[in-house]
C-alpha cells in the first residue's frame, strides 16, 4: 500500500511538473513574440520616415541615392498616397507599385526607410534579380515572423484593419 501511495505522489508530481514545464513555455512564447512585436514597434517609431512630417521634409531633400527613386513617377505618387501613419509610425501602404516596379532589395531599401522591410515576407510579385534578391527573399518570405502583419487588409484607425487588395495593414496600427 505504501509504494502504491508514492507511485501515486511519484505521478502527481511528475503531472505536476509537466503542467509547470509547459506553462512555462506557453509563458516564454509569449513573452518572445511580446518581445518581438516591443523590437518591431521600436523600429517603426524610429525609423528614418515615421510620420507624415518626416516624410515631407524627407521629401524636401530627398537625397539622389534615395529608394524612394527607384520608383517610376506614378508609382512613386501611388505609394505615398497610400502610407498612412500612427504614433507607432508606419502601419500600411499599398504593395502594388512596389510589387510591380522593384526587386527584393530594392524593395528592402525602399521599406527600411519605414522600418517596415519585416513586411516583404507578405509581398508576391517582386523579381529576384541576383543573389542579394536571392538573400533577402529566403531571410525574409521563407522565415517564420511573430509579428502580426496583413496582406490584403489596410490600417483605418487605431487597431482596425479592413479588407483591401494590395495593402499591408502592419503591426501597430
Amino acid at each position: 500500500m505504501q509504494n502504491c501511495t508514492r507511485v501515486s505522489l511519484f505521478a502527481l508530481v511528475l503531472a505536476y511538473s509537466a503542467a509547470a514545464a509547459a506553462a512555462a513555455s506557453a509563458q516564454t512564447g509569449d513573452g518572445v513574440r511580446e518581445s518581438v512585436r516591443e523590437q518591431v514597434l521600436v523600429a517603426q517609431k524610429n525609423a528614418q520616415i515615421s510620420s507624415a512630417a518626416r516624410l515631407d521634409s524627407y521629401l524636401a531633400v530627398i537625397p539622389v541615392d534615395s529608394p524612394l527613386t527607384l520608383l517610376s513617377v506614378d508609382g512613386l505618387e501611388q505609394f505615398l498616397t497610400s502610407l498612412s501613419f500612427n504614433e507607432n509610425g508606419l502601419v500600411g501602404y499599398s504593395t502594388e507599385a512596389i510589387a510591380n516596379e522593384l526587386s527584393y532589395s530594392q524593395a528592402h531599401r525602399l521599406l527600411s526607410l519605414f522600418g517596415a522591410e519585416r513586411t516583404l515576407r507578405l509581398m508576391p510579385g517582386l523579381r529576384v534579380e541576383n543573389e542579394v534578391d536571392l538573400d533577402i527573399h529566403r531571410s525574409y518570405v521563407q522565415s517564420g515572423e511573430l509579428v502580426e502583419d496583413h496582406m490584403g487588409y489596410r490600417c483605418v484607425a487605431r487597431a482596425t484593419c479592413r479588407e483591401s487588395t494590395e495593402f499591408v495593414c502592419m503591426s501597430g496600427c
